[in-house]
Order: C-alpha cells, then structure tokens, then sequence
C-alpha cells in the first residue's frame, strides 16, 4: 500500500499570508482557459432572435396573456429555459448559454426591444458595434416580433395612454433624463448562498408552504405559483445540459473529454436542484441562475456578489478532501468568468450613444469584512485578483473592498495587477460605504455585506431591490435654464419653470438658489415618470425568479417589482455634476469675488457660445477648478451634491424605498453634453462633461494627490447610490517594486483620507492610438470606462478619441487625473 497523502492545507491569508500568496502567485492559465478565451475573442457579437421569438409565442397564445401576470411571467421564463438551444462548447468545465450564438444578445421586445430594433435592416453595416444575424434573424423579428409588440412593450403599459405617448417620444432621444427602468429593472445581487445552500428544490417547497398556510390573497397565491413555475424552469434548464452532456460523452473519441462531459452531467443533475457539494456544482448552480436572471428582466447588471465568501466552503471542503487542488479551482474561476463574457446588450446605435462599451456590469466583489466587522479576505480573495491580473476580460466586472484591516498580501497583490494594466479591480471603501448604507436603514451586519451592482452601486446582497440604475439625470441642463429664466440658451421655449434673470443675481446664493429650483422641479418630472413606469413593471412585468432570490419576497408573497424585497430604493444618477461645481466657482470668482464681470456679462456669454467674449472666457477658464485640493473650487461640488441630494429627499418610490443620488455617467456624459449650451466653467456649447466626480479634462494640474484630496473633501455620504472616479497612469509611472509600492500608498492615502472609490488605470497613449488607427491589432485591450471595462475597439471612435486626449492632456506629469468616460 502506498505512503497516503496528506490533503492540502487551506491557510487563511491572515493566518500564513506569505505561504498562501506564494501559492497563489504560482497559479497561470491553462491552455484549456486559453482555448476558450480565444474562441470567444474570435467570435463575432451577434443579434440572437431566439429570446424574442419564444417570449412572443408564448405570449401570443391568449390563454396565457389571461393569466394573472406574475404566474404568467413565471411559465413564460420556463418556457423560454425549456426551448432555448443547448450548446456545449468544447474544453467547457462549465455550461450554460445565454443565447444560441457563442457571444450574443437578445432581444427584449416586451420591455424596450421594439426601439432596440430601429437599426435591423443595419445592423451588421453599423460603424460602432456591428452585430452578426443568424440567417433568417431578421425576417422573424420584423414579422413575427415587432408587430405583436408594436402597442404592448413596458411604456405603453403607462397608463393614461397618452402620458405612455409623451413617455415613449421623450425617451427616444433623452436630452434631460433617461430612465432606464424602461427595460426592466435588475441591478440587484441575487440570494447566491441560499441557492447553494438550499437549492430551488426546498424554494419551490416553501413557497408550496407558503401557499398552504393562512393569509395569502388572490395576489399572493399567483406569485407563489409564478415562483414555483420559474424555479422549475430553472431545473429543467439544467436538465436540457445534462442530457446533452451525455450525449456528447457517448460519442466522443476522447476518453479524457468523455469524463469531463459524464462529470457535468452528474453536476447538472444534481444542481440547482439541490444544495452544492463541490465548488464545481456551486458555480454551475450560479451559472445557470445568471443566465435564467438575465433572460427574466433587461436592464441586465445581475451580479453574482462576493464570491469569494459564497463559494468559500465549497472551495475549502474540496481542497480538505484532495477532490481538487489549487490549480483546478483556478481553472474553473476562469471558466467560469469567461463564461459571463458570452452575452452583450442589444442597443440601436441611438442609445450606443448613452451606454457604450458592449457592457452588461455582472459584479464579482472581493474581499471586505464579515457581519461582525472582521477581515474576511480568504485565498479565494487571492485566487481572483491572480484570475484578474492574468485573465483580462471585460466580464465579470471585478470590485475589491478594502478596509483598514485588509491583508497586506491582499493589497499588494491589487497594486501589481493596477500596474501591470489589468484595469481590475476597481477599488471599495468599507469605511465611507458601511455608513451610507447604514444611513439608508439597512442593518449594520447587512451593510457590511455589501455588494456592488453594476458599475459602482453598493447594495445589501441578496436583500435588496434598490433599482440602482433607475435614471441618469443632465444636471448642467438645469444650470443652463437656471442662468436663462427657464430656457435653453437660443430657444424660446421654457422647458424649465420661470426663475427671475440671472443678471440680477447680486451673490453666489441667489445663483444657487436658481439651480434649486429648477433641479427641484426637474426631479419632480423625473419622479413622475419613473413611478409611471415602476407602477408598469410592477403590474405588467413582474420577476419571479428574480423574486425568488431576494430575501424578503417569499415571506410576504409578493414580487421584488412590488416592494416583496426586505430593501427597497431608486438610484438617481446626477451626471456633469463637477461642470456645475466647477461653473459655480467661476462664478463666484470671477464675478463676486474679483469683480472681473458682471452676472449680465457671464449670462450673455454662455448665450453666445462665447463668441466676441474669449478674454471673459480665459478668465473663466482659469478660474479655481475641481480636483485641484482648492477648496475654492470643490465646496461647489459639494453644494450641488447637497442641493441635488434635497432635492430628492423625502420622496418614495412605489415600492416604498426612498429616491437617492449616485454619481455615474457609463458614456451620458457626451450625449447629455451634446446638447447644453456654453457653461461658465468656460466649456463650449456641445463639448462632453466630466463623468462621475472626475475633474473635466486638462483642469486637474496638481497632481494626483490633489485631485484625491479633492475627492475626499467631498460630502461622500451624500452620494449613497456610488460614485466612480479614475486616475490613470503610463505604465513607465508605476513600473517596477517602487513604482507598484508607490501605487499601492496612493490607494491606501486616498482611502484613509475618505474617498469611497477608485479605479486605476494604466494605458500607453501610443498604443491607444494604434488600437484607434488600426483595430484589431489589439484585439482585447481593456480600459476601465465609468465603473466598468470594456473593449477599447468596442468604443465608438469619438470616446477612443477622448480617452487618448485625456492621457495626453496629462502626460505632463505622466500622469492623467480623472481620466474616465
């Protein structure tokens, strides 16, 4: 009998840091994740109509449209799980497709998928994000699809019809606000670990429980039911890759492939149905969730949260029981992520304009603390931020969270892999975002379970419907009526409500207390609109096995889209929020303080577009800026966070949680800019804003310190929804051991000083502009956009354009501050 050998040891990093990362650092990728990875950069997006032309079937059949909507929505998701094509790709550990193409989207026709579909007859010819269509694609939407939605998508569920009319005109080309929750809401964390843990098996049996127990109504019995219909859905969705997984083991000549393949069909027998028992059947289970998640609801964003703690006792029991060693856990976090990488967004190139990139913001979090406040960082923690640095995809999107406790291998480790270039991960406070989600209601040991959604938005995980992408808001625009009674500058017409002129304006209090009152009522029509359409979605489009995974719904029998989850809230994105910071301190000091103009003069020359006014304009321009440490300048930033933050406050949503503010912008920042007048920040009418809390181009000339001092000083707790804030590096800044030190202090400087979050890039100008000149030479280059990464072919060739000025604009000090889309 030979000498048995002791199962690997699974070390905490606190315990044996320097044991673990040494570990870690050892693991590369395989050639099996190199094989999947290139098939999946060689694959070209695709339009898939399948998604389209199931829900429509289903739909089209009356008996169906006459169920009560939640059961309804339920069989539907079923339906479409059940009839969706199956594909196994070869070298797969994991399966699941979201569409019928390797990298794809669908279409979404009962939420906003008619106005998706402006671009069929181009779709392949379009210049930014040309999509491939399967033969027969477009003959089936155009006559099977559009004409049964055509008087049924979300908006004209609005009721009065009329008001649905003037929502749908106003939303098609947004000059004020976009609502996003017209495609559905999502942007949640889904109940990961109950899944796990539990499997729909025991959800179907509560909710069956639930249906048979006392006081639940007509309503809530229809929910219930619905739940069970999409949970079943669920299984026989990994039913269809279990039977195919053994098909493709019966005929494959390779006896290693073939146990591969006998393997994932015993995982998909056995998950999601039941709890997980081995890492491999835990992310399966999540797998196919996200894809089924994703197929539900639009508005995509579903993030699988912290990873790193879900999927922690699988990974230890595994490793404890020598069933898996460290590399092939490697292995199948790779496959896993490049997995989420499969599916896209479908837009028209009209909203390209105001979400680009491909993006779709599937959240994996690392690190951060425990319930009780303790460090938690694990050598799953490790194992992703080594995934990060080696593997560069534009999915999942990667978040880590630091505290003052954060392991010193964790956070060295986050430094290399920033200053390599990963883009990954983008940076999290504890200390700033604890609080604010404290603030907002949610439990102290809930909060410091937070996860991130999307681009930069923190929620309780697992607990909460917070709608964090609910609308993005042009605030410059209300500075502009602001200034101009009401008006645009050069129209007549007062979109704003009438203010007396801002010529007569004798301080800088009365020229705020004007942007008050037009962002007051600005967000009085935002708020109008937005419940139209949550009340829409509530009644027309409900989500049950979105439901399903959320805390909270279950227990009340009612919908997340109904106020079912334990948390309940909207996030308001407030985009060009540093030019109205930055337009205010002009103001002040050139008007009142230095008395260099009058309000008149500043007035008649935003309305020129500062034509004949070029020395009013330098004065302007040299005025104090953001991001420079002046607190001349960023008190400005900060009084329209407060001022933005009023006027939201004390308003509700329809599920009962209150409006907040966040400061994002994915790429709004240049639509919403092209169409404000000039700015007494001295920028010209039509040029893009800054996005998030990024200083506007060329004006942070400080330094990076200043620009983070900048950021701290700022009332962060008024931003509840996140923020997003880049600095950017050339990769010769922060080379070698001092250079990723270097690095590494600025993080942990920002962060002790109170900044809530960060992301770092490091990208060589010159090869930007190869990538620009010549696409395709470097085919996955990834620059980190607002809150997220993407492609940087995927980008449309005027946002390639700026990201290259702003790296050079701050080559100076080879260092470009607040460089971000």
């Amino acid at each position: 009998m030979g000498v048995q050998q002791r199962p690997p040891q699974v070390a905490t990093v606190r315990g044996d840091g320097r044991t673990v990362g040494a570990m870690i650092d050892r693991l590369e990728l395989s050639e099996r994740v190199r094989a999947l990875h290139e098939a999946i950069l060689q694959a070209p997006p695709a339009l898939c109509p399948e998604r389209a032309l199931l829900v429509t079937r289903f739909h089209k059949q009356a008996a169906n449209r006459r169920l009560p909507a939640p059961l309804r929505q339920g069989r539907a998701l079923a339906e479409l799980l059940g009839g969706k094509a199956v594909n196994i790709w070869p070298d797969e550990l994991l399966v699941g497709n979201f569409t019928s193409q390797r990298v794809g989207g669908g279409i979404y026709p009962e939420l906003h998928g008619v106005a998706m579909l402006e671009d069929l007859a181009r779709f392949e010819r379009r210049a930014v994000n040309p999509l491939v269509m399967p033969p027969g694609a477009r003959r089936q939407l155009l006559t099977e699809v559009m004409p049964f939605w055509l008087r049924r998508f979300i908006a004209w569920q609005i009721r009065p019809r009329w008001r649905a009319a003037r929502f749908v005109a106003s939303q098609l080309s947004p000059t004020d606000y976009l609502i996003n929750e017209t495609a559905g809401v999502s942007h949640f964390v889904p109940d990961y670990r109950t899944l796990l843990e539990r499997g729909t098996a025991a959800l179907c049996a509560d909710a069956e429980a639930r249906l048979a127990g006392p006081r639940v109504d007509a309503e809530g019995a229809a929910f219930l039911r619905g739940l069970i219909a999409a949970c079943q859905g669920l299984q026989t969705f990994a039913d269809g890759y279990r039977v195919e997984a053994l098909r493709l083991a019966n005929e494959v000549g390779d006896a290693e492939r073939g146990n591969e393949l006998q393997t994932i069909a015993q995982v998909c027998g056995h998950v999601p149905r039941q709890p997980a028992r081995t890492l491999q059947e835990g992310l399966q289970a999540i797998l196919l969730a996200q894809i089924a998640l994703n197929l539900e609801s639009l508005d995509n964003a579903i993030s699988p949260g912290r990873l790193d703690q879900v999927l922690w006792p699988l990974y230890r029991d595994d490793l404890q029981a020598g069933r898996l060693d460290r590399q092939g856990a490697f292995d199948l976090l790779a496959c896993f992520a490049l997995k989420l990488c499969e599916i896209i967004p479908i837009f028209s190139e009209r909203f390209t304009r105001f979400h680009g990139g491909l993006f779709n913001g599937q959240v994996v979090v690392v690190g951060g603390v425990d319930a009780e406040g303790k460090d938690c960082t694990n050598e799953l923690s490790l194992m992703m931020v080594r995934l990060m640095a080696q593997l560069r995809t534009r999915q999942p999107n990667w978040h880590a969270r630091l505290h003052p406790g954060s392991p010193p291998a964790f956070r060295a480790r986050i430094a290399e892999a920033l200053a390599d270039g990963a883009a990954s991960p983008a940076l999290y406070n504890d200390e700033v975002i604890v609080p604010s989600l404290q603030a907002r209601g949610i439990e102290l040991a809930h909060a410091r379970d937070y996860a991130t959604v999307g681009c930069v938005e923190p929620v309780a995980a697992g607990r909460s419907f917070l709608s964090t992408d609910a609308a993005l808001l042009n605030l410059p625009l209300a500075l502009e009526w602001a200034l101009n009674e009401g008006r645009a500058f050069g129209s007549r017409r007062r979109s704003g409500v009438s203010v007396p002129a801002a010529a007569g304006c004798g301080g800088i209090d009365e020229v705020c207390r004007l942007l008050e009152r037009q962002l007051e009522a600005f967000c009085d029509r935002l708020v109008d609109d937005l419940q139209l359409i949550e009340a829409a979605n509530a009644r027309a489009h409900p989500t049950p096995l979105t439901s399903a995974l959320l805390e909270g719904c279950l227990d009340s029998a009612r919908d997340a889209s109904s106020g079912g989850a334990r948390y309940n809230g909207s996030g308001v994105q407030g985009v060009g929020i540093v030019e109205v910071g930055d337009a205010l301190a002009a103001i002040e000091h050139v008007v009142f303080s230095q008395r260099q103009a009058t309000m008149a003069d500043v007035v008649a020359a935003c309305r020129s577009d500062f034509v004949g006014h070029e020395g009013l304009r330098r004065r302007l321009q040299r005025a104090p800026k953001f991001g420079n440490d002046d607190p001349r300048a960023d008190v400005y930033v900060a009084r329209v966070m407060e001022i933005f933050n009023r006027c939201l406050s004390g308003r509700l949503n329809t599920r009962g949680g209150a409006y907040v503010p966040g400061y994002y912008s994915v790429t709004c920042h240049r639509a919403f800019g092209a169409v404000v007048g000039a700015l007494p920040s001295g920028r010209a009418a039509g040029e893009p804003y800054s996005s998030g809390l990024s200083p506007g181009q060329g004006r942070a000339v400080a330094g990076p310190t200043a620009v983070l001092m900048s950021q701290a000083r700022l009332p962060l707790d008024l931003a509840p929804n996140g923020v997003n804030f880049n600095i950017e590096f050339e990769p010769w800044t922060v080379a070698g051991k001092g250079g990723r030190r270097t690095l590494q202090a600025l993080i942990d400087g920002a962060f002790d000083a109170g900044c809530m979050q960060l992301q770092v890039n490091v990208l060589d100008p010159q090869i930007l502009i190869e990538a620009r000149d010549h696409p395709g030479r470097h085919r996955g280059l990834l620059v980190r956009v607002s809150g997220y990464s993407a492609c940087f072919d995927d980008l449309a060739p005027d946002v390639q354009q700026e990201i290259i000025d702003r790296l050079l604009a701050g080559k100076s000090g080879c260092v470009g501050v607040g460089v971000e889309l």
